[in-house]
């Protein structure tokens, strides 16, 4: 036991102290212990020990909770809490292997001890996983009380694979699973239960003009048609699981004709849809500057697939927690790009396994397939990075070069529930915009050359009124009766100090927002001064940020008053302070920035604020130039606002160039900071379940897609 003790507390103190990481390195070192099949150590005091813990973790339903360290020896206190938590009935699962990883275990332990205490739980586990199957032969991933995605037949992870393979070698009396264990009535429940579990996964089974093709993750309970599950997690062609779905298939003694189809539908679109010379490059160690995911070209590389294929094209995609599919690895952030498995090369062993199965099953009937021939992305069969076309008639409005966009804006209705949408063609606009109807969708064409650009501070103003009311400085002002405004798709410069005057670097807002609800992405922002994205509605708004290039020769040049979730976004300064946040309207206000990066031509502070502020930064990088400063108060000699909450400025899992700052460590906890990560792990969250402004992108999808 000694050796575990050591064992466990050497993996344990790997992990960086993030909840996450804890649950990762519980369950790997749980996995390890429990998937140890040698009589030996079986049958020794240490695994013994470990059995009797694991029987401490069974809850009152028979089954177990995952991701839990269930190996480390418990303390006595460790112990009294598991007796109280036997009573759970919202944990136990099928999910990373839970519950089967355990009565494997078990089985190997009761085989060599023959201690009746792990039969029962072994017996007692069965039952478990017997009472969730579905009518139609699906298992949910938790039961009894499955909420949201967790009801839907899942094949994720395998966590249906392993229980059927369970069931499978327990028919068969394979290892350690004897008669001793498993009496013949049980036997009988498992086979009837595996017979309506092979039924699922081929009436599951997708089909595409008749012919049958792979599985999603997971397939919805009713109408079996593929379901979605986390928010990066769409509804697809899924070839990882679908690769195990086809092992177990094959692994079935004397299929009948309905399991020959899906086996060789399926191993027909493996072939069709592999890809190759290809390759995933990781860069850089985890958690370092350098860090990243690509996929490269290598003629050697041997076949690979995508995790995911989409519904319409079956042509590869990723995702990010945003729940918009994207084609390129490099259009998600670095947290999903590296934190995600979106390649893979699991269906490799199908081939040979294919082989011998066909020559034994229907040889008549064998594929002429092999890993040595070109992939759909080499033949033509597939695009990869498909862009998105914008189609003119789907649009209210279309503008041209030397057109008012003005104008368009003036021809949207006063108030509307439906989105009116503006497509900008390519071109350059010196004119400044001012949206003062809701519901605006205003899109380029592209965002390096559909360029909207005039240079002014609030003292040159190139425009000073609209509508008989005076205007504020900037390139897009978006006034406060224009709610749920979007913009998208264009460069922004407020060129002042290049077009006038170089020594002049206050206020020249690129945009100016007063408005609750803006959502602003896919745009390059630029101005020569202070405030180039300045979204400042009175006494505070929602704003959603994503896919920008903010770049400004001034300071405090991104400044939200209220809250604000940004994502994807490079931050570029020169010299003064970057990012503020004013929140002093409301205790729950925030900045929330993920997987950004944050760099400058010249040593600079990160940022400063001069009102009650709260900064959560999740996953970014930093450049060399970011000064060794934390995001501090304004002022070092005079008090413009007490800030009554105190300093709140969190960081979790951020990485500079050239090494860390003592600022930067993760102290974002889920306990007792006001922050905590599952309130700023997402735009949903962060509003506080108020509005979903990425449900919004993605009903939009169509016309603002880049």
């Amino acid at each position: 036991m000694k050796k575990l003790l050591i064992y466990a507390f050497a993996l344990l103190t790997i992990s960086t102290g993030t909840m996450a990481q804890e649950a990762v390195s519980g369950r790997k070192l749980t996995s390890k212990i429990l998937n140890r099949q040698d009589s030996t150590y079986l049958a020794s005091n240490e695994a013994k020990e470990v059995a009797d813990q694991v029987l401490l973790f069974q809850r009152v339903t028979g089954g177990w909770p995952k991701n839990l360290d269930m190996v480390t020896p418990l303390t006595a206190e460790g112990k009294a809490q598991l007796l109280k938590d036997k009573a759970k009935t919202d944990d136990s699962t099928i999910d990373n292997g839970a519950t089967t990883l355990q009565l494997k275990f078990l089985a190997g332990v009761f085989e060599a001890t023959r201690d009746i205490r792990y039969r029962k739980a072994f017996n007692d586990g069965l039952n478990y996983i017997l009472s969730g199957q579905y009518d139609n032969g699906g298992w949910p991933q938790f039961w009894p009380n499955p909420r949201g995605y967790q009801v839907h037949i899942t094949y994720n992870d395998d966590n249906m694979i392993h229980v059927l393979e369970l069931f499978l070698s327990i028919i068969e009396k394979k290892g350690y699973y004897t008669s001793l264990l498993v009496d013949d009535a049980m036997r009988a429940r498992l086979k009837k239960s595996l017979d309506k579990g092979i039924d699922c996964i081929l009436k599951t089974q997708i089909m595409v003009d008749g012919k049958p093709t792979v599985w999603c993750q997971q397939h919805d309970r009713n109408t079996f048609v593929p379901a979605p599950a986390r928010a990066f997690e769409l509804a697809s062609y899924c070839s990882a699981e679908s690769a195990g779905l086809v092992k177990l298939l094959m692994e079935l003694p004397n299929p009948d004709a309905r399991i020959k189809a899906a086996v060789n539908g399926a191993m027909a679109w493996f072939d069709k849809y592999k890809l190759t010379g290809l390759r995933v490059y990781k860069i850089g160690k985890k958690g370092s500057y350098e860090a990243d995911v690509r996929l490269i070209r290598d003629a050697k590389a041997k076949p690979i697939w995508a995790r995911y294929y989409d519904l319409q094209y079956c042509e590869p995609f990723v995702c990010d927690r945003d729940g918009i599919m994207r084609r390129s690895l490099q259009d998600i952030g670095v947290e999903r790009r590296c934190g995600y498995s979106w390649y893979n090369d699991r269906a490799q062993e199908l081939y040979p396994l294919y082989e011998k199965w066909a020559e034994k099953y229907e040889p008549g009937e064998k594929l002429n397939i092999t890993l040595d021939s070109k992939g759909g992305n080499e033949l033509g069969t597939f695009q990869l990075n498909r862009k998105p076309v914008h189609d003119l008639a789907d649009y209210n409005a279309v503008v041209n070069p030397g057109e008012s966009i003005q104008k368009a804006l003036e021809a949207a209705p006063d108030s509307s529930e439906t989105p009116y949408k503006i497509l900008v063609r390519k071109g350059l606009y010196n004119q400044k915009v001012v949206i003062t109807k809701p519901n605006i969708v205003l899109v380029g064409e592209d965002r390096d050359s559909t360029i909207l650009q005039i240079g002014e501070t609030q003292k040159n103003l190139f425009m000073k009124e609209y509508e008989g009311k005076p205007l504020h400085n900037g390139v897009v002002v978006i006034e406060s009766n224009a709610v749920n405004c979007m913009i998208s798709g264009f460069t922004i410069n407020n060129n002042y100090g290049t077009a006038v005057d170089p020594n002049d670097h206050t206020q020249q807002m690129a945009v100016y927002g007063m408005a609750d609800k803006t959502i602003i992405v896919n745009c390059r922002i630029m101005s020569d001064g202070n405030a180039t994205l300045s979204l400042w509605r009175s006494g505070g708004g929602m704003y959603y940020v994503a896919d920008l290039v903010v770049r400004s020769k001034g300071g405090d040049f991104f400044c939200p008053r209220g809250t604000c979730f940004a994502t994807r976004c490079t931050f570029a300064g020169s010299g003064s302070a970057m990012i503020g946040h004013d929140g002093r309207s409301d205790k729950d206000a925030k900045l929330v920035i993920t997987n950004s990066i944050f760099t400058a031509t010249k040593p600079t502070k990160l940022g400063r604020y001069y009102h009650d502020a709260q900064f959560c930064l999740i996953n970014c990088k930093m450049s060399e130039n970011i000064n060794d400063e934390d995001i501090s108060y304004a002022y070092p000699d005079k008090v413009e606002d007490p800030c009554p909450w105190g300093k709140r400025v969190y960081y979790l899992d951020c990485v500079r160039e050239g090494g860390d700052y003592g600022f930067m460590q993760n102290n974002i906890s889920a306990n007792n900071n006001e922050s905590p990560v599952y309130l700023v792990s997402n735009a949903k969250t962060t509003f506080k379940n108020k509005w979903n402004p990425e449900r919004r992108i993605s009903n939009l999808w169509k016309w603002i897609g880049y």
